[in-house]
């Protein structure tokens, strides 16, 4: 999986809308399987257009390692995003991250509908209150 810096390092290089989407189809293929049984409505995160869930597990380390699922590729491409970002860090450097901030920097959220946005905005939130 990419590092925050790669992800920068690759929006930088779209030139346009049409190319981010495709990279942001991209990354929801890189996320790994997420298993069916993990699909329950504890899981899910609620107030998103597809359906969405999002685990994670605690290291020994006190870092956490979030994984997820959407039944619609941009989401999925955005919460790989968000996995990428937040993955192996402890709850005070997640809630240090300031995540509209790194989405605007990759150009992603000016093309996001309004149904879309308010999805990244609670799996974001469903991120920050886990930790």
């Amino acid at each position: 999986m990419l590092s925050q810096q790669n992800l920068t390092k690759l929006f930088a290089k779209q030139h346009n809308w049409q190319d981010r989407y495709r990279q942001l189809v991209m990354l929801a293929k890189q996320l790994p399987d997420f298993p069916e049984e993990q699909k329950t409505a504890q899981n899910q995160v609620n107030g998103c257009e597809n359906r969405v869930w999002l685990t994670y597990q605690k290291q020994t380390d006190n870092t956490y390692v979030f994984s997820g699922d959407s039944e619609g590729r941009i989401v999925k491409g955005l919460m790989a995003i968000l996995v990428i970002i937040a993955n192996n860090k402890t709850a005070k450097e997640i809630l240090s991250i300031n995540f509209q901030s790194i989405l605007n920097e990759f150009k992603i959220t000016a093309e996001l509908s309004q149904s879309r946005l308010h999805g990244l905005v609670k799996l974001i939130e469903r991120i920050q209150s886990i930790v």
